[in-house]
């Protein structure tokens, strides 16, 4: 029976002054960007790639910068079972922001079928669906920020980005006021974004639509 391939992981250790607390808190939000597991304090993990190594050599510099220690190791798990849940912890949390993208490009499309549907478009429709869009590139970015995963969490991106592509293209025609292209665009792309099974859930973003009709807080507060 062949063996499992053994993951190589890069294991950063550090120690910041404990005055200002500012110093601590930039660190500890540096490896939140990075998407780093907490195997302890101040012990946080990523799968081994040259991303990875070059995002933790930064931030040892930046440390060490601060009058702080750190130190890198490359590490390998003694138990299979340790290494499969930090790895799947770590898959779900970047999965979980990609489907955030998902989502809100689902009730994006949702309210554009409706649109397109009645053939209606106008000034204040186009401030509201264009502030919907960069929402949806924010959270792209964002987690495409923390996401140091490569191949693991290469599916999910791909959707989330093609979900992301499919919301600019369904835009663009409504602001041509191509009502029949983005109806076939739609249905053409449909199994991006499967119906409730029950038929009566809607996307829990789907209230962003209702909110941006009285007045949405540009800041996203």
């Amino acid at each position: 029976m062949r063996e499992r391939e053994a993951i190589r992981w890069l294991q950063l250790t550090y120690k910041v002054p404990s005055e200002p607390s500012q110093k601590r808190v930039w660190v500890w939000r540096r490896l939140q960007n990075l998407g780093a597991f907490a195997l302890q304090n101040s012990v946080y993990l990523l799968p081994f790639s040259e991303e990875v190594e070059k995002q933790f050599r930064q931030l040892a510099h930046d440390i060490r910068a601060m009058d702080g220690e750190a130190s890198i190791f490359l590490v390998f798990a003694l138990d299979p079972a340790d290494e499969q849940r930090i790895l799947q912890s770590l898959i779900e949390a970047r999965s979980e922001e990609y489907d955030a993208v998902i989502s809100l490009c689902a009730s994006f499309l949702a309210r554009a079928r409706d649109l397109f549907t009645r053939q209606r478009w106008d000034d204040q429709l186009h401030a509201e669906f264009a502030e919907i869009l960069e929402k949806v590139h924010v959270l792209f970015r964002s987690a495409k920020r923390h996401d140091l995963l490569a191949g693991l969490t290469a599916t999910k991106r791909a959707a989330a980005a093609e979900s992301l592509a499919l919301c600019e293209q369904i835009f663009r025609l409504l602001l041509d006021r191509d009502y029949t292209r983005a109806r076939r665009t739609f249905e053409a792309h449909q199994d991006l974004f499967p119906a409730p099974e029950n038929g009566d859930t809607p996307s829990p973003l789907t209230s962003l639509f209702v909110t941006s009709e009285r007045k949405y807080p540009s800041n996203g507060e």
